[in-house]
């Protein structure tokens, strides 16, 4: 079959039902990527030009163009499409249309939601890394490896996990570290919050303003911060955990803030202590030179909050903490699942066309989340008890986009259930049983 009758048949029919062809054009217009009326790149055929393309594994400017004239019905050239991108205006119409997407309520889910019930929200901040063509390395700087800096971006992320909604994505270079990000959550922060976050967003003056918003916040502690009584008394960490138990009290940090908050010491199993400190002692660093009592440090897990013993307990406080893991599951569905990653070629070295598939590839991964993992997962689960993997779902979709476009709801869930659902464990459970396990 010809692409053209592929995509003016069935297929982009079904397109045109996952991909909103009246949002997408709107916000062609307006971000001025179309300025007159398009001939053969329409603001939707672009997109689906760019999914097709992605979807078979072709990501040079020709078989994106060719997509793009398979749902026109009229040829276009890799030149007139690399003119088109070649321009910011495709940036921020990709950009645009992702944030667009993002920002979508998803209130068939919600509205039965029982995770979390204390919290409004619960906030999971955390952010990943690509690789991009070394010739960006002026425009994105990363690491330095033998001698060379690499080109990385840095994809700063948070997400409700209550609802799997993003509630912002930031395109930053690999030096925007996690410590100059802590302060974007403030904005968004609502009254019943609960932030998530771990070491790399520690600063004690954001636990602050956190507070002061009426919001919660779960961390873990820097070792080395100084630790005080409530009379202002310096205290040695190690005398708070002489009986190998568990630690549950109210303590100042900072030398100089003295921000009073909840400190848990939860003792690690001999097994996972001694992993630990393996990998510490294993570190390419070796400017660290970690001392005996960092090594002590180690064999446990230790965390603060503002979150009051009589909401969570001790116990509690750890395994919300795992909740964390959720959206390093995310991050490993965009890059590994959804080949977000493949996308930026060394061949792919025009700064605009990387943001582009940066942006629309998000966007892609977003409506993933929407239309496909969060209704079906609720459905699957109440038929069968079982639950989907975000990551099996994502590789799938990956395989099968275009055949899953055009599946009856029906089929598409009895699919999604044969190939895509966690496996039953009895010495582990998934992150959704964990979820559920904790606040259901």
């Amino acid at each position: 079959m010809q692409t053209s009758n592929y995509f003016n048949g069935k297929v982009k029919k079904n397109f045109d039902k996952f991909f909103d062809k009246t949002v997408i054009n709107r916000i062609g217009r307006s971000s001025d990527f179309i300025r007159r009326k398009p001939q053969k790149i329409t603001a939707f055929n672009f997109i689906i030009g760019f999914i097709e393309g992605y979807c078979k594994g072709c990501y040079t400017y020709s078989q994106w163009a060719a997509a793009i004239g398979g749902a026109s019905g009229k040829p276009v050239s890799k030149q007139a499409l690399f003119e088109r991108i070649n321009h910011a205006s495709t940036v921020n119409f990709a950009k645009a249309l992702c944030m667009h997407t993002i920002g979508k309520k998803i209130t068939e889910v919600t509205r039965n939601g029982l995770l979390f019930t204390t919290f409004k929200r619960v906030l999971l901040q955390d952010s990943t890394t690509l690789a991009l063509p070394q010739n960006l390395r002026d425009i994105y700087p990363g690491n330095v490896s033998h001698g060379e800096q690499n080109a990385v971006a840095r994809l700063q992320c948070l997400i409700n996990i209550k609802t799997m909604q993003w509630l912002d994505i930031a395109l930053k270079s690999f030096t925007s570290n996690d410590q100059s990000a802590s302060k974007i959550v403030l904005p968004i922060l609502q009254k019943g919050d609960l932030l998530i976050r771990d070491l790399g967003y520690f600063v004690l003056g954001v636990f602050e303003q956190i507070e002061k918003q009426q919001a919660f916040y779960i961390s873990r502690l820097r070792y080395g911060i100084n630790l005080y009584d409530s009379k202002g008394s310096l205290i040695n960490w190690k005398q708070l955990c002489q009986r190998k138990k568990i630690v549950d009290r109210r303590v100042q940090i900072g030398a100089e803030q003295k921000l009073s908050v909840r400190i848990v010491m939860i003792p690690l199993p001999a097994v996972q202590a001694a992993e630990k400190i393996r990998k510490a002692k294993n570190t390419r660093d070796r400017r660290l030179n970690h001392s005996d009592d960092y090594y002590r440090w180690l064999r446990y897990n230790v965390f603060i909050t503002n979150v009051e013993d009589t909401t969570l307990t001790a116990e509690q406080i750890a395994e919300v903490y795992k909740v964390r893991w959720q959206i390093e599951i995310l991050f490993k569905s965009w890059k590994s699942g959804l080949g977000l990653q493949k996308m930026l070629h060394e061949k792919c070295t025009n700064i605009h066309r990387v943001e582009t598939c940066i942006y629309l590839m998000l966007m892609l991964c977003c409506l993933v989340v929407q239309q496909i993992y969060m209704p079906y997962n609720k459905k699957i689960y109440e038929k069968t008890g079982k639950y989907l993997s975000l990551l099996k779902v994502c590789s799938y979709v990956c395989d099968t986009l275009l055949l899953l476009i055009q599946l009856p709801s029906k089929i598409l869930q009895q699919m999604l259930t044969l190939h895509c659902c966690y496996e039953t464990r009895n010495d582990r459970i998934n992150m959704t049983e964990l979820i559920r396990k904790t606040y259901a």
